[in-house]
């Protein structure tokens, strides 16, 4: 079975961008990963420092919480060894990002009911680029997603999310979504880890205003040794999206899929609402 990590960054507060990034692999990889990760966290600088309960990366840049003491050299070259594990276990990852500001601003009503808030698009399109990674490179049909904890709104949007994907997707399995904590879920510190490197990066993108590789020179080698894949919904394209394939939809059909993403209940599932007839009302007799 394929499992998909994904972590978000820029949800607390009043981040200007959301992001929701992280990785994805086959079994057997993912479990090598995961064996790999926990040593680790056993022996963290080959014993120089005391077992880590977790790796997160905000807390390691910064030197707080189980960080508290380390120096630039120590914090930079754990995050070294992060990424030799990333990049020897041959995973995938993917990023997304999207300006709060402007999606709030663009994507309203029935569309924002639809895909969602800044953080609700994202998890969107973690669904369409891992489930298109899974079949365009493996052989297994199953896949389930792995997301870092998230309040109960977010949990039912993703979950309707799920819903959809598993009852209209025929070539893969969706085997399940699951919303876990980093302490028990280990590869969710994974996650952690590219959520916050293409935070940082896309938070210095739209500081200078220009495309450019990551500032950071780790992670500039970690996307040039793995196979990522990071997105930007700009203000253009959210635009571009709406002129080519919100305008040109059915009115009808877009208030009726609105009004499921708002109500439907993924611990209840209730189909009964959906009308799949077509809508005669602007067809001449």
């Amino acid at each position: 079975m394929i499992t998909a990590y994904f972590d978000d960054s820029g949800t607390h507060g009043p981040s200007e961008v959301v992001i929701v990034a992280g990785i994805f692999a086959t079994e057997a990889r993912t479990r090598l990963l995961e064996r790999r990760w926990r040593k680790l966290l056993a022996d963290p600088l080959e014993g120089r420092k005391p077992p880590l309960k977790r790796f997160h990366m905000f807390d390691c840049y910064n030197s707080i919480g189980e960080f508290t003491g380390w120096t630039r050299t120590e914090t930079d070259y754990l995050c070294h060894l992060v990424r030799e594990e990333l990049v020897g276990a041959e995973i995938s990852s993917y990023g997304v990002a999207c300006p709060r500001k402007d999606w709030d601003e663009l994507v309203t009503g029935d569309y924002a009911a639809i895909f969602g808030n800044a953080e609700g698009f994202c998890i969107r399109n973690c669904f369409v680029r891992t489930l298109a990674w899974a079949g365009r490179c493996t052989f297994d049909p199953d896949i389930r997603f792995v997301f870092d904890a998230r309040p109960p709104g977010v949990v039912r949007d993703a979950g309707v999310v799920h819903d959809a994907y598993e009852k209209f997707i025929t070539d893969l399995r969706i085997a399940g979504i699951s919303f876990e904590s980093s302490l028990q879920s280990v590869l969710l510190q994974a996650a952690d880890y590219v959520a916050w490197e293409f935070y940082t990066h896309v938070k210095d993108l739209l500081a200078s205003g220009k495309n450019f590789p990551p500032n950071r020179p780790g992670f500039r080698k970690f996307v040039r040794d793995i196979r990522f894949e990071g997105q930007f919904a700009s203000r253009e394209a959210i635009l571009e999206m709406a002129e080519k394939v919100w305008n040109k939809n059915d009115k009808r059909k877009i208030a009726q899929i609105a009004d499921h993403f708002r109500n439907f209940d993924p611990k209840n599932p209730d189909y009964s609402h959906l009308d799949t007839q077509p809508d005669n009302s602007t067809t001449s007799g």
